[in-house]
């Protein structure tokens, strides 16, 4: 049963983790948009910033942001269900969303960085 409920609360948690660190991501690019008065060459720059530093800021920062806020978020989940290891449970909470993003994100650099190269 302690398997079961673990496994479900693993999946509960790493979807709440994704959603939280897509709504900062939107949060931020919003918060950009409003303060700096983006438009498509600001963002440009901004994505281009030293062959595409600027954009891992961007994508990173709100990942820290996310991981800072789900580490009492998971350690309350874990808590509920009397799990013993709970910072082994938040590591592996963590971890999905961050191999993904690690895989993923020198794609997207590559793929926006040739985009703009090529414009």
């Amino acid at each position: 049963m302690k398997i079961f409920s673990f496994v479900v609360s693993y999946i509960v948690l790493d979807v709440i983790s994704s959603l939280l660190y897509v709504g900062l991501l939107f949060l931020l690019f919003g918060t950009m948009k409003k303060i700096f008065n983006m438009n498509e060459e600001k963002w440009s720059a901004l994505f281009k910033y030293r062959k595409g530093k600027g954009l891992y800021f961007v994508m990173v920062l709100p990942y820290l942001l996310m991981i800072a806020i789900m580490f009492p978020v998971t350690m309350v989940g874990f808590e509920l269900i009397n799990f013993d290891y709970k910072v082994w449970g938040y590591i592996a909470v963590i971890m999905l969303p961050t191999l993904l993003l690690f895989l993923n994100l020198p794609k997207l650099k590559r793929s926006i960085v040739n985009k703009y190269e090529e414009s």
